[in-house]
């Protein structure tokens, strides 16, 4: 809840004086001097409380700005900055926290990458790594070379429309704040977030933002533009706090802990979909995987055939909000599905069978990731015949190199039942476990059928 000192909470109502008709001019005087003392009260508090809004965001800066950090990876042959982003101390021990993506390259390239903390005193050192948190985007380092005043990070969360400060260094341009306000928890999420309403810009990633009593209420990690932005909630921080190691992980036992990470929360999002038997709904007499949870977001359209096209479209697509960043090359945990219907009434059939060959039968796998996250797809395909009509289906898995037991999954079917429709299905899974691969992708199939 809101602090004390929090001026907007504080209001004054007009008193419940009540004057009746027949009172001497004298107190009826008396009634609108009273008024106006109170109007003009009123006012004032106002403009104090405007001024009192400036002077608490001026009071928090001065007062947490020591706190703050800059962080920079940076090549190690070069010597030469390669990224850059914000932190601020928590803890004793030169403990330093940032964003995980700030400091991924640490993770995979550790032999090509070093980090460094800079301060706007002149202070600056080296930085060790200690614990991630990739699932919520988190990193915790100790610089050996510093002792920072550390911020107080709270489990809190926000009243809707409260005010907030974001701290941190946008585009290398030096410690910035920038006042916001708290607008509640991200819906239809599998990664809990804090919608910020402020600017927050490159380079203020890792950043704290604060209450009024200066407690970190959330970690900036990402924006949408326009004054849309994204905070990791503070409890996060402090369970990352509470597990640290004794002693610095190396690089293998760092991937060892991603990995571990990645399966708990696959796990957890297969709990989610596969709540039951799946959730199906009519797409013009076929049966298809709908909403299968609430993380996802769907929605559909169609595309009439006109003088260029000589087909009809109508498509339904369901995907996650968020994905995992594990480096600049690759991203994980996301989760897709697509529903196309194709039909045509100018094609013949052979000439249909044709385009869908070219356009359909190929899977469009551009889900990041290189040669050194990655294995390439291996891809099997085969003729399924099952819910009342026929489909060719092709189903794909690659691996992930550095991080064992991990995959990533690629199925589409096309149905061959009508010479003249087809339907064009794709499924998507970033970041799972074989058995889930299999499983869910074979569930996901069974739940397709057509109705006419």
């Amino acid at each position: 809840m809101p602090g004390k000192n929090q001026v907007r909470d504080r209001s004054t109502e007009p008193s419940a004086r009540r004057r009746s008709g027949g009172g001497s001019f004298y107190w009826h005087q008396a009634g609108l001097i009273a008024d106006v003392v109170f109007v003009v009260g009123l006012l004032l508090g106002m403009v104090s409380l405007g001024a009192a809004e400036t002077v608490s965001a001026d009071r928090i800066y001065a007062e947490q700005k020591d706190a703050l950090v800059q962080v920079r990876i940076s090549d190690r042959v070069a010597g030469s900055k390669s990224s850059i982003g914000s932190g601020f101390f928590v803890g004793e021990q030169g403990l330093i926290a940032t964003n995980y993506h700030v400091i991924s390259e640490l993770v995979f390239h550790p032999e090509d990458y070093q980090a460094a903390f800079f301060h706007e005193n002149g202070q600056s050192g080296p930085l060790t790594l200690l614990a991630v948190d990739v699932v919520h985007d988190l990193a915790v380092l100790r610089a050996e070379t510093a002792q920072g005043k550390p911020l107080r990070l709270t489990r809190n969360i926000p009243v809707q429309g409260e005010k907030l400060f974001s701290l941190g260094n946008p585009h290398d341009l030096g410690m910035t704040i920038v006042e916001g306000t708290f607008n509640g928890l991200l819906k239809k999420s599998l990664y809990k977030k804090i919608h910020f309403t402020g600017s927050i810009n490159p380079g203020m990633s890792g950043g704290p933002t604060l209450n009024y009593q200066g407690e970190v209420v959330g970690i900036n990690v990402a924006t949408a533009g326009n004054q849309m932005s994204f905070l990791v909630p503070a409890g996060y921080l402090k369970d990352l706090l509470d597990a640290l190691p004794p002693a610095p992980p190396g690089s293998t036992e760092i991937l060892e802990v991603i990995r571990k990470q990645l399966l708990a929360n696959q796990d957890k999002a297969m709990d989610l979909l596969r709540q039951g038997p799946l959730k199906t709904t009519d797409f013009n007499g076929y049966q298809v995987p709908d909403e299968l949870s609430d993380f996802l977001k769907c929605w559909g359209d169609r595309e009439p055939e006109d003088g260029k096209r000589l087909y009809e479209k109508a498509f339904k697509s369901c995907s996650s909000n968020d994905d995992i960043y594990l480096s600049s090359e690759h991203e994980t945990g996301s989760y897709q599905f697509r529903h196309e219907i194709f039909s045509t009434e100018k094609m013949g059939s052979t000439r249909f069978y044709r385009f869908l060959q070219e356009h359909l039968n190929g899977p469009h796998m551009g889900y990041g990731g290189d040669e050194d996250s990655v294995s390439n797809y291996q891809c099997t395909s085969d003729f399924v015949q099952q819910g009342g009509t026929e489909s060719k289906v092709i189903f794909c898995l690659r691996s992930y190199k550095k991080l064992d037991g991990l995959y990533d999954v690629f199925l589409t079917a096309n149905s061959l039942t009508r010479s003249e429709e087809a339907l064009h299905t794709t499924l998507f899974m970033g970041g799972v476990n074989r058995e889930n691969a299999l499983g869910f992708s074979l569930e996901f199939l069974e739940a397709i059928s057509w109705n006419r």
